[in-house]
């Protein structure tokens, strides 16, 4: 059985170091632009910067995935608007059941957000302020003109989504997470066929907190749609955060690799994925880049797993 890893340190860095045609399944979920705090990409004063990052990512990661290999994106949408709430400002909040805010405690107020303003360039039109920007859309098309195919989408129904505040706009309920391929002949489950929707909650964790995680369901549902299971399928997340993705593939047998740039994040997924190998009786390693354990880093810089 080959080992599951999770590797600290930028997956700008990392991907090229994967063998080409490697990987079975991506389920990754990247930074939203503007919205958190964090390391790597999402912290972009112009958006469209934002795409050429996450653009660089996804095209290093193509010839990384095999001839079946599919890449699962879950990625929000932002509205070209501040992001400027702090935790004292909970008192001007119109959230809640009476619109007069929660307890001052809250993760809607505590959250360590991203201080983003409004890109405004009056020569294109859709950097307007307050327009939704259509981040993902914009991502997809260049991918494609880069050499992926889209496949298709699924729409994440929240159970408990994050409540918002009075705004003249529908009140977002929903993500999507789209689905991407090498070749048109990628594995995908046919029987019973994969469904358009998916309904399910967010979930918390413990331990370090990772505000923007996705729940377990998320990646269990997409590595399942790929139709095979076990230890030769070989799943990534390049933004791997809090290990949910790996947490998904070790619970399917099959092998992880994922890349995470926050060293505490990292030390995190750790602890939580030797807990799943523990109960599973998997191989699982986690390795920092750039440390001492080079004795999982090839001569030729490749990354061996």
């Amino acid at each position: 059985m080959q080992k599951s890893q999770v590797f600290q340190g930028d997956c700008l860095d990392l991907i090229p170091r994967l063998p080409d045609t490697s990987i079975d399944i991506v389920v990754t979920s990247p930074p939203y632009w503007g919205q958190r705090d964090s390391l790597g990409g999402g912290t972009e004063k112009d958006p469209r910067n934002y795409i050429k990052f996450l653009k660089s990512v996804f095209v290093a990661l193509l010839p990384k995935l095999k001839q079946c290999g599919i890449l699962w994106l879950n990625l929000g949408d932002s509205y070209n608007t501040p992001v400027n709430w702090t935790a004292k400002d909970y008192k001007y909040s119109s959230l809640g059941p009476d619109q007069s805010g929660f307890n001052p405690e809250n993760s809607a107020y505590t959250k360590p957000r991203f201080k983003r303003k409004a890109f405004i360039d009056d020569n294109f039109g859709w950097l307007q302020y307050g327009n939704f920007l259509m981040l993902p859309q914009r991502l997809l098309i260049t991918l494609v003109e880069s050499g992926y195919l889209y496949r298709g989408e699924v729409i994440w129904s929240k159970k408990n989504a994050m409540p918002e505040g009075r705004c003249r706009r529908p009140h977002r309920k929903h993500e999507p997470i789209f689905l991407l391929a090498k070749s048109e002949q990628h594995s995908f489950r046919t029987n019973p066929p994969v469904p358009s929707v998916w309904t399910f909650s967010n979930e918390s964790i413990n331990g370090i907190q990772h505000r923007s995680r996705f729940p377990t369901q998320l990646p269990k549902l997409c590595i399942d749609a790929y139709g095979r299971l076990g230890s030769d399928v070989v799943v990534l997340d390049p933004f791997s955060g809090s290990g949910t993705t790996g947490s998904a593939a070790l619970q399917f047998g099959c092998t992880y690799i994922g890349f995470e740039i926050d060293a505490k994040q990292a030390t995190a997924s750790e602890h939580r994925l030797q807990k799943i190998k523990k109960q599973m009786g998997l191989n699982f390693s986690a390795l920092g880049v750039g440390t001492e354990r080079q004795s999982e880093i090839s001569q030729n810089g490749r990354l061996e797993f």
